[in-house]
Parts: C-alpha cells; structure tokens; sequence
C-alpha cells in the first residue's frame, strides 16, 4: 500500500508536467512480460535477448462478422467470434513467422487482444451493442464482454503455435468511439468500468478525470484494480489522467490514436484514511499452492 500511495502521488505530479504524461504511463497489477501493445509493453526477464511479440486487432471484423448473425442465438455469437478470432491470428501468425526468418531473430508470441482505435467502425464497444448491449454500461454489458474475452482466446489460441500477453479485448475509453458516446450519453461510468475490468483484459484505462482529483482517490483507484487483478489471478491496470483545470463533463483532446476524451467524474469521498494507513495487504489464500 506504501507503493500504492506513492503512485497516486506521481500521476498527480505528471500531471502538472503534461497530460499526455500519464497517457504514457499504466500502473500494472500481474504485468506480463511479452505485451506488444504500448503503453504497458516492456522486454521482460524472461524474454530472449532479441525477439518478435505481435499484436493483432480487428474489432471491426469482428462486428462486421457478428451483422451476419443478428438475431442467432448466444452459441451462434460465440462461434463466429471465434472462427473470425481464428483467422485475425493466423495471420499475426504468419506476419510474426516470415518477420522473424528475414530477421534471424526468435518469434515470439502473438497477443490477440482486440484493441480498438478512434476511427469510426474499428470499436469494441460497438461490437458489444452488436452482440445485443443497448448501449455499453447498462445491464448485460459485462456477460458480453465477458463472452467476447472468451470466445477471442479460445479461437485465437487454435490458431497460433504461440499465444501470450495481454490476448482479449481492450476497452480504451478515449480511443473507442462507442465508449466515448456512451459515457456521454450518461450509460457508462467509472463504477461501471471498474466492474467490466473483472471479466476483460487490463482495466481503467485512457479515462480523464477532473484535474483536482485527490491523490488519495487515485491511489484508492489504483488499490480496487490491484485487488481484482490478485483475487482472480489476471492483469489489471490504471491508466488515467488527470486534467488540469478540467471538470466533468469537458473534453480532454489528445490527438492521433489516443482520441479524445470526456472527463469522468469521480466518487467524492476519498478514501484519504485507509491510503495512509500504508503496510501490506497479505496475499490471497489461493497464492499458497505449492
């Protein structure tokens, strides 16, 4: 908790520097180390000296996938998740393959995630309201997800000698446009997102804040990720950015494929007390397996 204090700290301070700061910087609960996508992608210890980890994407193919399927049932929506995850990574496959022979060098793994970009059509979570969500953030939002996830890992894995990183899909609200409009519409919040983060691949990230956030509520932020990242043994992360002289409901701009976004509000009440309580949380009784 000592370091969980100190990281709120240190968002604040990067965001008197400049926002684009903390776009850069994602605080990782179960970091892994063969991650392409940027931010959070580093060369870990167990990592060749020189090697080949690809990313692959395709939200858009995946929706334009599911347009075939409208009214199929819930098995029907899987299976065609899957196949269309199937053939996205055999071709990161092959890229990563043919790259790694022209280089001599080692390839790696493939990373499946679907990650989405501002461009219109290339969304995450317009492949959600696709699958039958209203809108993203109301009811049934995280069962879909949490079925999107699945169904990509699982066709994914077949099609790939290497599968690795973060490999499901990623929910950037300032670099989705179906996240953007629905927080805007009022359907989408951070309580929200803090819960979908239990069933998808990293967690709160690209969300703009009011620029007068407490420490103590980030580094609250930071604790709620890092404790749904340990109890079910996944990734999870915080990468959000304060914005100065913000407030909720403005517009952060950030430009090229980080977007834009709308500021989110926070919960009032800062969890100031238990952040300076400092020490350790001990780890879950599942850790002990040996």
């Amino acid at each position: 908790m000592d370091a969980v204090a100190q990281m709120g700290e240190v968002v604040v301070a990067g965001s008197k520097l400049d926002m684009m700061t903390n776009a850069k910087l994602v605080i990782f609960c179960n970091a892994v180390e063969d991650n392409p996508f940027m931010a959070g992608g580093f060369h870990g210890v167990g990592e060749p000296d020189v090697v080949i980890n690809v990313g692959v994407s395709g939200p858009g193919v995946i929706k334009t996938a599911l347009e075939k399927v409208k009214g199929e049932s819930m098995d029907v929506v899987a299976e065609t998740i899957k196949k269309t995850a199937f053939k996205v990574t055999r071709m990161g496959q092959l890229v990563g393959t043919v790259a790694a022979e022209r280089l001599g060098v080692q390839f790696g793994i493939v990373d499946l995630s679907l990650a989405p970009t501002a461009a219109a059509g290339d969304s995450v979570a317009e492949v959600l309201e696709e699958i039958g969500v209203a809108q993203v953030g109301t009811h049934g939002t995280a069962a879909a997800l949490a079925m999107l996830n699945d169904a990509v890992k699982k066709g994914g894995i077949m099609a790939c000698s290497h599968v690795g990183g973060l490999s499901g899909a990623f929910i950037p609200v300032s670099e989705d446009a179906g996240m953007i409009k629905a927080v805007n519409a009022g359907t989408l919040n951070i309580s929200k997102l803090e819960a979908m983060t239990a069933v998808y691949s990293v967690g709160l990230d690209m969300i703009a804040i009011p620029g007068d956030t407490p420490k103590e509520t980030i580094s609250a932020m930071i604790a709620d990720e890092a404790a749904i990242g340990m109890i079910n043994n996944k990734t999870t992360a915080v990468r959000v950015i304060p914005a100065p002289g913000k407030k909720v409901g403005d517009t952060v701009e950030f430009g090229g494929l980080l977007g834009y976004a709308p500021v989110m509000a926070v919960n009032k009440a800062a969890s100031t007390a238990m952040i300076n309580r400092g020490g350790l949380i001990p780890a879950p009784i599942h850790s002990f397996k040996n």
